[in-house]
């Protein structure tokens, strides 16, 4: 118990430490009370808004469309990564525009989108998906195309067939890279989707911290952002023990 509890804090000893060094910032009164409240404020708030439903329900509303649009880039983008890795035309064809796409801000084709789909949840959703594929398909294309060619040729030796090499030896072999893909992309749709929500909605976090903003009540703020990072927490580790269940071989590594 003892151990398990130093071994906790260890690990997590940043957090108290921030709140302690942002309780102090605000006892100091060298900033404004009204642009930050202090740590006990928030966690009022936080509470209060979580207990009448307000929070929660906001925050449903953001990780059901950031789930959305992740799950759908990570459907098409793995299989796409794949593709790519294993065949010269299909490399050839799209690795540029891949490469060239990355670092273009996407968030300037937002209005287009929402001309496309229309308002509330399908435009957001959309956006969501085309902003995780694109780090899913780099870094997965990456671990496909790093897969070592003699575990191929020596499952060919043995007599395997392309399907049966596409389960035990390709897949298996990528299947970290395609787990830090995931990671890296998770994190991209919880952002996109409060980005979007603050450009024009009536529910989701965005939503909230934007309304909050309106009547300068920073408290609300800091508790909706406190909460996107507890959506976050959960959600990454939700990612990482599937990933301790699936590669269980690396768990060590994890």
């Amino acid at each position: 118990m003892i151990v398990s509890a130093a071994r906790l804090l260890a690990r997590w000893y940043s957090i108290p430490l921030l709140l302690a060094i942002w309780q102090a910032a605000a006892a100091s009164g060298l900033v404004v009370s009204r642009l930050l409240p202090s740590p006990l404020e928030v966690g009022a708030v936080l509470l209060t808004e979580l207990g009448n439903g307000q929070l929660a329900y906001h925050a449903a509303v953001t990780v059901s469309r950031a789930l959305a649009g992740f799950a759908l880039a990570a459907v098409i983008g793995i299989p796409f990564a794949a593709a790519m890795a294993r065949s010269a035309v299909w490399r050839n064809l799209f690795e540029p525009i891949f490469l060239l796409g990355y670092p273009v801000p996407k968030i300037a084709l937002y209005p287009v989108f929402t001309y496309v789909f229309g308002l509330g949840a399908a435009p957001k959703i959309a956006f969501t998906f085309l902003e995780c594929l694109y780090p899913v398909v780099v870094t997965c294309f990456l671990g496909f195309r790093a897969i070592q060619t003699r575990l191929i040729w020596t499952a060919q030796n043995f007599g395997a067939g392309r399907a049966l090499i596409l389960r035990r030896v390709i897949l298996p072999a990528a299947l970290p890279s395609v787990f830090a893909a995931l990671r890296i992309a998770l994190p991209v749709a919880i952002v996109v989707v409060v980005l979007t929500e603050m450009i024009g909605d009536s529910i989701g976090l965005g939503y909230y911290v934007t309304i909050w903003s309106t009547r300068f009540s920073f408290s609300h703020v800091y508790a909706a952002i406190v909460t996107i990072g507890l959506c976050g927490l959960a959600l990454d580790q939700g990612l990482l023990l599937l990933r301790r269940r699936v590669v269980y071989w690396q768990r060590e590594a994890v």
